[in-house]
């Protein structure tokens, strides 16, 4: 009974909230819908762009198209490098370059339908007819494209949930209903490919064929499902609406090397790189082991994939039950126990689906908890570093590309070890793998390095605390600086004013009660002899008063937000950034370097002094390093940059443009009519054009001095933001007093 009135609240609550977020929400169902059935389009042409990217396992490659694994490594080595400055033109057009749209959607259509474009040359080009070096370019011209658009578009689907809420439950919520809809795609995808394997090639999922009858009905659905998303979406961020973002690599590279959390996380998938090694081992059974036929092949890829079901349907409750760590920690450790049971049970394809399944299980919780955690650590980084970087975390992320480059060399070798490699005395070097006594081995070694990677993988999450009730806080945190900030700018409105300005007296009401004392809770709960009523209503009260004492936990938060700049530590750092702004941008090169001193010289004994004492060591080697790039680029001295004369290039830049296009335009009509003009305005089209051409390096050289200046004036401008940022602090109680007349 209880379960039906609670899928009767459900659809009320949908019905209600289908256009309009609940209290505390930012996303109606009807975006929830849109994200998530979008999902089956996204994850449609994921799967085109995954089966065909250049990695050193990818049987297809190696397999069908006949890639030496020695080969493919090196093509992957020289993939992972020419990746790096693709990383980069990614991260700063996702963090830089501005659209209404926001900072993901754009790049949904922009980046997907190239995606399927390369994908199709891929499996439609006739490998067998042509020689193996051609081969081998082809596949690395067309990865070099996949890195690009394939992983630009996976990024923009995956981390639009970063920015669609704020609010961590509700990211947990939609992106475990986003889950269960969009492995729809995969699970009939891995069901249909044995399916037309058998009609088109004997079985044989690995033949090109299979993805040629496929590949152009998932990229009409995949297209159709995207725009969805694209359409019924819409970007949300806790920031100034003034903000102007613009981040330098370097300066987002140190930035993010602060963050601890990205640390973690990513360190966990660094040291635990051999967890994946048993994923080819049930198709290896199928397909060399003989150990099922092509129907119960079909049947085997539909029950593992829908143990991933699981795990999306039961991470958002159990998320808000234990917390994001100890889920974390718990499904690891079930990891490394069902992946040691295969290693017994591997004598049968059934037993060992058995014990994947299970281990699918206890992964499928990171679908759901990885994206949620990124998004997490990128609200961490807003708050510690002033600025919204997403997109640069994928290019500080490259750290990973060059660890993963080093650790994939690994597998090959196994592999080798085992028989697979050109000259192995088969047709195909796969085909080695028809041996009983080789498959099992090597098998059997697969599974002991996958337990082995589990076990290493569970490590760094023991060191992750960033709390549920600590990422509540910075968001408020980030809506009462938002607010500052655009006061400051005098385009505070009224809406935003007073919603946080009740944040504030919310936060002081519940400061002002204390925490709740839960001891007497926790002792009527082990206490024998209560009636069912009571033991239920100590729960409820036991709920309640948690919830209580997390509130007063994040309005002190709040309330020391309020006074960040009236603390001994922070005046010491605001005398350091007045010394610096006063002395002006001519001041770098004389800066005193004596200000490293005074900040190692604050106090560290509090968790806020240290945090003072980083923010003025980072402020100190700022100043240095301004200092010295003034020496290197300007030595006779900095004056400040003429952005007239950058932005007076830019708007001769659409002239000439538009000239160029009249001139064109006259000139064609006029060679139509054979006129006596044709020949004068031909040389005025060589002429615009040699403008056009002298403008751009002018727009070259002015651009590349702006960014030098920018890297010398960056202390000097960081000093007057400080300073600004606590001039709007100081006008508190111009704000409260506005605040109060309204609600007179």
């Amino acid at each position: 009974m209880e379960i039906i009135n609670k899928g009767k609240a459900l659809l009320s609550d949908v019905k209600t909230y289908w256009k309009k977020p609940a209290e505390g929400r930012y996303m109606p169902f009807r975006e929830i819908a849109a994200y998530s059935i979008g999902g089956i389009g996204a994850y449609s042409i994921f799967t085109m762009a995954q089966t065909l990217l250049l990695s050193t396992t990818n049987v297809i490659i190696g397999n069908t198209i006949g890639i030496q694994p020695m080969h493919m490594y090196v093509m992957y080595l020289i993939s992972v490098i020419a990746n790096v400055p693709l990383t980069m033109v990614r991260a700063n057009m996702v963090d830089n370059v501005r659209y209404e749209t926001g900072k993901y959607r754009p790049y949904l259509l922009r980046m997907g339908i190239p995606t399927i474009i390369v994908s199709m040359m891929f499996v439609f080009t006739p490998y067998d007819k042509m020689a193996y070096l051609w081969r081998c370019v082809l596949i690395f011209i067309y990865n070099f494209g996949l890195q690009f658009y394939y992983n630009f578009f996976y990024e923009a689907y995956e981390n639009l949930i970063h920015v669609l809420s704020p609010n961590t439950q509700e990211r947990a919520d939609t992106t475990a209903i986003k889950s269960v809809i969009y492995s729809l795609s995969p699970t009939i995808t891995n069901f249909i490919t044995p399916i037309i394997a058998g009609k088109v090639s004997n079985g044989d999922i690995y033949d090109l064929r299979v993805y040629r009858w496929f590949y152009p009905f998932i990229a009409v659905v995949g297209v159709a499902f995207v725009v969805l998303v694209y359409a019924r979406t819409e970007e949300k961020i806790v920031i100034a609406k003034d903000h102007a973002m613009k981040v330098r690599f370097t300066d987002a590279l140190r930035e993010v090397a602060k963050n601890k959390y990205f640390w973690i996380i990513s360190l966990a998938g660094w040291i635990g790189f051999l967890e994946g090694a048993t994923g080819i081992i049930l198709q290896w059974l199928y397909n060399y082991g003989h150990m099922c036929t092509p129907a119960q092949y079909s049947i085997i890829t539909v029950i593992k994939g829908n143990a991933y079901m699981w795990g999306m349907i039961l991470s958002p409750f159990l998320i808000k039950r234990l917390g994001k760590k100890k889920l974390l920690i718990y499904t690891n450790i079930c990891n490394v126990v069902f992946l040691a049971l295969v290693y017994p049970l591997m004598g049968s394809i059934w037993t060992v689906l058995a014990c994947l399944y299970f281990n699918s299980i206890a992964d499928s919780f990171l679908v759901v908890l990885n994206p949620t955690i990124q998004a997490d650590i990128r609200d961490y980084q807003q708050y510690k570093s002033g600025e919204r970087i997403d997109g640069m975390f994928a290019a500080v992320g490259l750290i990973g590309s060059f660890v993963t480059m080093a650790t994939s060399s690994v597998l090959p070798a196994v592999y080798e070890k085992y028989g697979i490699f050109a000259g192995n005395g088969y047709k195909n070097m796969y085909d080695v793998l028809y041996d009983p006594n080789v498959l099992h081995k090597l098998v059997g070694m697969l599974i002991i390095l996958s337990t082995v990677g589990a076990a290493l993988n569970v490590i760094p999450f023991f060191f992750y605390d960033l709390t549920e009730t600590k990422q509540k806080a910075i968001i408020k945190i980030l809506q009462v600086r938002a607010m500052f900030e655009d006061y400051g700018n005098g385009i505070l409105t009224d809406e935003d004013m007073n919603k946080t300005m009740e944040l504030i007296s919310d936060s002081k009401n519940y400061v002002a009660q204390g925490k709740k004392d839960i001891t007497a809770f926790i002792a009527a709960k082990n206490q024998k002899g209560l009636s069912k009523e009571e033991k239920k209503a100590n729960k409820k009260a036991y709920k309640e008063a948690r919830e209580f004492n997390e509130q007063v936990e994040i309005s002190e938060a709040v309330l020391a937000e309020l006074t960040r700049f009236e603390t001994p530590e922070a005046q010491a750092r605001l005398s350091i950034a007045q010394k610096t702004f006063s002395a002006g941008i001519g001041g770098i090169a004389t800066a005193d370097e004596e200000v490293l001193h005074i900040a190692k010289a604050m106090p560290k004994g509090t968790k806020e002094e240290r945090q003072f004492r980083n923010e003025a060591l980072s402020d100190a080697r700022s100043i240095i390093r301004c200092k010295k790039a003034v020496k290197k680029y300007y030595p006779a001295g900095i004056e400040e940059f003429n952005t007239d004369a950058l932005n007076e290039l830019y708007a001769a830049e659409t002239a000439l443009a538009e000239e160029k296009l009249s001139v064109m335009k006259q000139l064609s009509e006029a060679k139509k009519a054979k006129t006596d003009d044709a020949p004068y305005l031909a040389d005025a089209l060589k002429e615009v054009s040699e403008k056009i051409v002298k403008n751009a390096a002018d727009i070259k050289a002015a651009t590349k001095e702006l960014e030098k200046y920018t890297v010398c004036t960056k202390a000097f401008s960081d000093a007057k933001k400080l300073l600004k940022q606590a001039e709007n602090y100081a006008k508190f109680g111009e704000i409260d007093s506005i605040f109060n007349n309204q609600t007179v």
